[in-house]
């Protein structure tokens, strides 16, 4: 399990947890990560923030759409 967020309290919260996060501003490198982790065969579940959601609707719906794994997890963003 792996988590993508615009917001460095939630990806140091998940770290903390125990969950490999990535902290990622800029958009191109969001989807990049994505693209990356898609295809990583130890990857299960990628959990991005609403913001990233936004970021990369078209990746994540393909991903969703097109493969069996990853599991693709909207979570919300911190306020």
């Amino acid at each position: 399990m792996v988590c993508i967020s615009k917001s460095m309290d939630i990806a140091v919260g998940l770290r903390l947890a125990g969950v490999q996060s990535f902290f990622i501003r800029d958009d191109n490198e969001i989807k990049n990560k994505i693209k990356e982790l898609s295809k990583d065969e130890n990857v299960a579940i990628i959990n991005v923030t609403e913001e990233v959601y936004d970021v990369a609707t078209k990746e994540l719906q393909e991903i969703s759409n097109n493969q069996d794994l990853p599991l693709i997890v909207k979570i919300p963003n911190s306020k």
